[in-house]
């Protein structure tokens, strides 16, 4: 038996990959005030100004010496 929109995965109305994703995220309660530390947390670390903005050489996975496409 084919599901409807499963996209494949047997699991009637889930787009495949993009339902199962949304479906894991969605799976549980959502705690509302660690939703606002984390984004005041986050606000905070952005708006401090103390960022340099470069990217560190042990975090670059681009190919070394190589030019951009």
């Amino acid at each position: 038996m084919a599901d409807q929109d499963g996209g494949g995965t047997g699991l009637p109305g889930l787009l495949g990959l993009p339902g199962l994703l949304g479906a894991a995220l969605r799976d549980g309660g959502v705690d509302d005030a660690a939703e606002r530390r984390a984004v005041a947390a986050f606000r905070a670390a952005r708006d401090s100004g103390t960022r340099s903005g470069k990217t560190r050489s042990q975090d670059d996975w681009r190919p070394r010496g190589g030019s951009g496409p």
